[in-house]
């Protein structure tokens, strides 16, 4: 997957996703991607003209966006919304490198986000739904894990199919690896980067597919990990409406394209 705009890599809309009541993902509201801070102005202002995003849902440790930054997205006026998954065991208070572990370290990585701040990691969907949100940029730095979860739970919650979700996760793996390449150039990076195991640097599609069964088995699902943390269903109904379009010509202009 090449990106369509210099240095924002593994963006992709997620329009189009299918649901499993007919539905699908509206296009040009929900955006997925790494860290947009090597975005130069010109192609950001391209990214906002085409895209409208209004704002981003911003994944990453404070440290990294006070290190990091967000490129011209300030300048442009695009909301930061900051939503940081939680990461205990970085190897220094400055980092954002932290072991990745076990036989299987991506899913290992993935449930610890969820072991460590739950409630954190699904407030994503509650600020999808606040105003002047959408559309929405949702992003970490390399765009792969974080940002991995928070949109499986998002996309889960409205109901779209597990192999939508396991594919999307799966989409970008050159970018990936573009991603994982420049991490030691990175402040919050640098060197440390070399410690994370050649697991991190794919999306293998049954590592996610690990994890929503992991999910499954020991939060009871994502609906349920949902209401624990105040998420219920009426907000989640909210949710799907902006998100899910049942428009029969679209859906049949998209299956054409498949």
């Amino acid at each position: 997957m090449t990106s369509l705009y210099a240095g924002l890599l593994g963006f992709r809309d997620l329009g189009g996703l299918r649901t499993n009541d007919g539905g699908r993902v509206r296009h040009g509201v929900l955006y997925r991607s790494g860290t947009p801070q090597f975005l130069d102005l010109h192609t950001a202002r391209e990214l906002i003209s085409a895209t409208g995003i209004q704002a981003t849902i911003d994944l990453r440790l404070p440290h990294e966006v006070a290190v990091e930054g967000r490129g011209p997205l300030d300048e442009l006026r695009v909301a930061h919304l900051p939503n940081p998954f939680s990461i205990p065991d970085t190897v220094a208070s400055d980092s954002a490198v932290a072991p990745m572990v076990g036989d299987d370290p991506l899913v290992t990585r993935y449930l610890s986000y969820l072991e460590a701040d739950a409630a954190g990691a699904v407030a994503v969907l509650s600020r999808l739904l606040e105003p002047a949100t959408l559309p929405v940029l949702v992003h970490c730095t390399v765009g792969k894990d974080r940002t991995g979860v928070a949109i499986a739970l998002v996309l889960s919650a409205i109901g779209v199919r597990r192999g939508d979700i396991v594919a999307d996760y799966a989409a970008a793996t050159d970018d990936v690896v573009a991603s994982m390449r420049r991490l030691r150039e990175m402040a919050s990076y640098g060197p440390a980067a070399d410690l994370y195991p050649p697991e991190a640097w794919t999306a293998p599609p049954d590592a996610m597919e690990r994890f929503l069964d992991r999910v499954d088995r020991e939060h009871g699902g994502v609906s349920a990990l949902l209401q624990r943390h105040r998420i219920g269903p009426d907000a989640v109904e909210r949710l799907s409406k902006l998100l899910v379009a049942y428009d029969i010509a679209e859906t049949e202009e998209d299956d054409a394209g498949e």
